[in-house]
């Protein structure tokens, strides 16, 4: 009678090595992605203080005293960066009051020639705490170093600053028939960083107190004007002319009341 050759021992792998097993099998099949992010050369904050600081100045031009007149509009001397948005709005609130706008200055009566003397942004920041401060080597054997920054409270508070005037003349006899005077606007975007925790931002540009996205209740009183107040034509409820933003605060307040948000 013949005999089976022994057949060899299977060997089970503990509860453990079939888990690593597992995951490395899962791992091998499972597949990834990454999502390209981009950034423009300006951020859209401070193209928003721009624009809004601009249509709050051209909001205040009176433009009814060239009514029924064919004007042509000279923009030659307009070198803001935003110069497609200041242009069209320019024409746009022209047209709104009634002016009669030629494409060509043969064809117009009067020439009206628009200057910008203002198109920027400032900021200003202002920390309660200890600053980023850089130890210099004074003594051999010690490396220099750099003090992080330590802040009880810290302000950011960045500004539009724009300023416009237009004039019109007779473009037969070259008589001044029209002058706008000067108008100037503001707007700002602040943010404010409390411990650390933050930013909370508000501003004119922002509709809203916001930290995180998240929007938070804050009476207007509390945020020295600083935070805009929608128009009610903002959410396209019945058309209308822009409406002056609120100005910033006073100079003469505290630094310290400026940071409430």
């Amino acid at each position: 009678m013949m005999k089976s050759a022994p057949q060899p021992a299977r060997t089970s792998l503990p509860a453990p090595g079939l888990v690593a097993l597992g995951l490395a099998l899962a791992a091998s099949v499972a597949g990834c992605g990454t999502v390209k992010t981009t950034n423009t050369a300006r951020t859209g904050t401070e193209q928003l203080l721009l624009t809004d600081a601009w249509d709050a100045a051209l909001s205040r031009i009176d433009f009814r005293p060239l009514t029924g007149v064919p004007v042509f509009l000279e923009t030659q001397h307009i070198t803001a960066v935003d110069q497609g948005w200041v242009i069209s709005s320019l024409k746009q609130a022209m047209l709104q009051q009634g002016v009669l706008l030629r494409t060509k200055a043969e064809q117009a009566q009067w020439v009206v020639e628009a200057r910008v003397g203002a198109y920027g942004t400032d900021q200003y920041d202002l920390l309660v705490g200890i600053p980023q401060t850089t130890i210099p080597m004074t003594i051999t054997g010690l490396p220099a170093g750099t003090i992080p920054e330590m802040s009880l409270a810290k302000r950011t508070d960045q500004h539009g600053v724009v300023k416009m005037a237009l004039f019109a003349y007779d473009r037969a006899s070259g008589q001044l028939v029209w002058t706008s005077g000067t108008s100037q606007s503001k707007s700002n975007a602040k943010d404010v960083y409390v411990g650390g925790v933050g930013p909370i931002q508000s501003g004119t540009i922002r509709k809203s107190t916001e930290f995180s996205g998240m929007k938070i209740p804050v009476a207007h009183d509390l945020t020295g004007g600083l935070v805009g107040q929608p128009s009610p034509d903002s959410d396209g409820a019945q058309g209308g002319g822009a409406i002056p933003l609120p100005l910033p605060p006073s100079a003469t307040a505290s630094d310290i009341d400026s940071f409430s948000p």
